[in-house]
């Protein structure tokens, strides 16, 4: 599994009503793409939940490379490119995803989490992705958890990340934790994802 998610950060005072109307009119699309496992499109809005800044971040899990490299080659991402100029693109490789039970529908996800960890470059990777397995596990499967749980890991930075995918909105985050409005969802290749059993 790799994750994937670019941020578009937009005018303190852009319309975020024209990002609602491009997905509302292109998402769908995605419904159908080849390989995608699971995209999220999000947006944050100035001064929701801590939000500094509007921006468009949609985030995808990819059961392989392979697919992943067609969708940036491809006209999906050209139109990306075309509305807001190349965005950096961010990837980690997947250390950990976990579903809960009750998960079945993808179109349940409403909102979505981000946060990041800096890693020692001496941390012990087995013993780490043992405990965000775990981890990972316990979250989805408490009764107010999330119900999707992944996790990446960025070795040239030396960071982790774990983006949680919630039923419902909080009413406030943790300190450092970034969330998302979810507008669509899209699930073509879902079933090719596939959970890390807990260590």
């Amino acid at each position: 599994m790799l994750i994937k998610q670019y941020q578009i950060t937009l005018p303190a005072d852009y319309d975020m009503e024209i990002i609602r109307d491009r997905v509302a009119n292109k998402g769908e699309s995605f419904d159908t793409f080849p390989g995608l496992g699971l995209k999220c499109f999000l947006i944050q809005e100035k001064g929701k939940l801590g939000s500094r800044s509007n921006r468009y971040a949609p985030v995808y899990l990819w059961p392989s490379a392979e697919t992943m490299l067609g969708f940036l080659a491809g006209p999906a991402f050209g139109g990306i490119k075309e509305a807001f100029g190349v965005p950096p693109v961010e990837t980690w490789a997947g250390f950990a995803l976990a579903r809960a039970g009750r998960f079945s529908d993808p179109a349940r996800i409403t909102f979505v989490t981000r946060e990041e960890v800096t890693l020692s470059p001496d941390t012990d990777l087995v013993s780490l992705r043992n405990r965000e397995r775990d981890a990972a596990h316990t979250a989805v499967n408490r009764a107010d958890g999330a119900l999707v749980r992944a996790v990446g890991l960025d070795p040239r930075t030396w960071h982790l990340v774990r983006f949680d995918y919630w039923a419902t909105t909080p009413a406030e985050l943790p300190s450092g934790v970034q969330g998302y409005e979810v507008l669509h969802v899209s699930a073509p290749a879902i079933g090719e994802l596939k959970d890390t059993a807990p260590a």
